[in-house]
């Protein structure tokens, strides 16, 4: 299987800096378990290493944002409705999760999913347990509306990794269009003091990003968003949309061009279930980060380990499924490919506010 031909949900993304001098930096930082776990990451990238237990947890505390972006499930009634749970997943859950994930060796963890990760006051207690239990690797995406400067210095403080904003544009209006409920101002001035305190405090973590989703809707300026941000922070993702459910047609969402979309339609293989799990707010077990993989469930680790859960049969059946190509067995997988090339399903569309 070369990787050449290989078009997998990693391509999906574009890195400036690429993600290996982002590892490449890290791995000078935390040592030589970052290094093995990597090299174990890129053996189950290659379908080459089927792990006893996932390499990377990602666990929603909870479901809420304070944005309502139309690219996803929380800014989309239909979805929401469907998708997201009202659920806070209690202490004593998250802490089962680490523990287990400690007496696994597990390397990485996010403790965030399809929610805004500083609505939580106790953000930042979840990071340091997962810190103090042997996690190397954590990581946070947030919209930076929240993160004051008070916020910010603890966060600092909290043992993190990675840390990525996503803001999806690279200019006032196109912003508060596609990030609804945010102000670009407000969220600039929290991005900068952040990095300003992280400089004056010689933090060498976390390794700092922005995220640029590419719609129709922000396109056109995506080479502004690199430009803008390239000697800001550590490094810079463009990131393919992808539909936040399977029920509605978001073709009017998909940018003019993509070569990652041309080509995956030709041969597409997901690495995600041999990555990781993805742990909803009530506990419910998904063996991969698309909003709607709750129709995928594993089962709920309020009855089940996670080591069970990924050793299941219905877990080897879905690598295997990937790893040989056959992805269009699964309905929900074949749906999720469908989506992010423009093949819809007769469905309303939905569509962005153009005033």
């Amino acid at each position: 299987m070369e990787n050449s031909s290989l078009y997998t949900t990693d391509d999906k993304v574009k890195w400036y800096s690429t993600e290996e001098e982002i590892n490449s930096k890290l791995s000078s930082i935390i040592g030589k378990k970052f290094e093995d776990y990597r090299e174990k990451w890129d053996a189950a990238n290659r379908f080459e290493l089927e792990t006893d237990f996932p390499l990377f947890l990602q666990v929603e505390t909870h479901q809420i944002c304070n944005l309502k972006c139309p690219s996803c499930p929380i800014g989309i009634p239909e979805a929401y409705d469907k998708y997201i749970s009202s659920e806070k997943m209690d202490w004593d859950i998250y802490q089962k999760i680490i523990l287990e994930g400690e007496s696994y060796g597990c390397p990485s963890i996010e403790p965030q999913g399809t929610n805004e990760p500083f609505l939580d006051k106790n953000l930042e207690n979840y990071i340091k347990f997962a810190s103090d239990h042997g996690f190397i690797d954590i990581m946070l995406n947030t919209n930076g509306t929240l993160l004051t400067e008070e916020r910010s210095k603890k966060f600092l403080k909290s043992g993190i990794t990675r840390v990525r904003f996503s803001l999806d544009a690279a200019t006032k209006e196109t912003f508060e269009k596609v990030r609804v409920g945010a102000k670009f101002d407000v969220t600039m001035r929290n991005i900068e003091k952040f990095l300003e305190i992280k400089k004056q405090n010689n933090y060498e973590l976390p390794v700092v990003g922005v995220n640029f989703c590419k719609t129709k809707y922000n396109e056109h300026e995506e080479e502004a968003f690199i430009q803008q941000w390239m000697d800001k922070v550590d490094f810079v993702v463009i990131q393919e949309f992808q539909p936040p459910d399977t029920d509605h047609d978001y073709k009017h969402f998909l940018s003019s061009t993509s070569q990652y979309r041309d080509n995956m339609m030709k041969e597409f293989f997901c690495q995600q279930p041999w990555q990781r799990i993805q742990i909803r707010s009530n506990g419910e077990a998904c063996p991969c980060c698309a909003f709607f993989s709750t129709e995928l469930s594993l089962g709920n680790i309020k009855d089940k380990s996670i080591y069970e859960l990924w050793n299941g049969e219905q877990m080897h059946d879905l690598r295997n499924l990937h790893k040989e190509g056959r992805y269009a067995e699964n309905p929900w997988c074949k749906k999720c490919v469908n989506g992010i090339c423009g093949i819809p399903n007769d469905s309303d569309l939905v569509q962005i506010n153009d005033s």
